[in-house]
């Protein structure tokens, strides 16, 4: 999971970054930390969902943290923002870009650490992985990271946002595999896709957020449709399934 720390005063950044892999030890969590100095620097980097979790002090020179959301919320509607400040002044207007914690500096570790622990029923979801076989190596997938998985000739191919991976097993096995995760649907014959990765759902067929097009059973069509209006409830009231 990569985090964004930004803040233009070096020395809060360093604070923050220790807390951020202290807490990642004693959760066992595979964190990646990218600072930055200002609001312009970061989002000349930022794109729609790079970074789950980010850390924004609000008082910078040149465009505030406040700027910055508000920017970043313009094409990025999923990431988790925490505002770090000296003043409480903001915290309606961090309600307005769907803040999920605040800071307020000087602030110790046990703070910090009550705020993650909030926040970390939503950070879990994009945690969760699955454990294949690729030739003779075990590999751990991130239910994230996938777009969609289709079968080939004995092979289930699970189609990431960076890499195909290929595990032999049947298609059967997969649906298994992946029956627990409300996000996973199989949508076609031996084909499941992520609805989480979905861009556009069309009359006939998911538009995946790759630009890819998967097919949709024409007899299921209506069915397809409803599951995914549900899903999308669902995940917009903050009721999908973490397990």
């Amino acid at each position: 999971m990569k985090v964004a720390i930004v803040d233009d005063l070096q020395a809060d950044k360093e604070i923050l970054e220790q807390y951020i892999n202290r807490y990642a030890a004693e959760k066992s969590l595979f964190i990646e930390i990218e600072c930055f100095c200002s609001g312009e620097h970061f989002l000349k980097n930022a794109a729609p969902n790079k970074y789950r979790l980010i850390f924004l002090d609000i008082y910078m020179k040149g465009l505030d943290g406040m700027q910055v959301a508000e920017a970043l919320r313009r094409d990025d509607k999923e990431s988790l923002l925490v505002f770090t400040t000296s003043s409480k002044d903001f915290a309606i207007q961090g309600y307005a870009v769907k803040a999920s914690g605040y800071l307020v500096k000087p602030y110790d570790y046990e703070m910090f650490r009550q705020t993650m622990e909030l926040i970390r029923p939503l950070l879990e979801k994009d945690l969760r992985f699955i454990e294949v076989k690729e030739k003779r190596s075990h590999v751990k997938i991130l239910l994230h990271d996938i777009l969609y998985c289709d079968y080939d000739n004995h092979y289930i191919l699970f189609h990431t946002k960076d890499e195909v991976i290929r595990s032999y097993m049947k298609f059967k096995e997969l649906e298994e595999l992946l029956a627990p995760y409300d996000e996973f649907l199989c949508c076609y014959r031996n084909i499941m896709v992520n609805l989480d990765r979905v861009q556009v759902l069309e009359s006939e067929s998911f538009i995946m957020e790759n630009g890819e097009q998967i097919p949709i059973r024409r007899p299921d069509r209506i069915k397809v449709r409803k599951i995914y209006a549900e899903f999308v409830f669902r995940k917009m009231k903050g009721g999908l399934r973490l397990d």
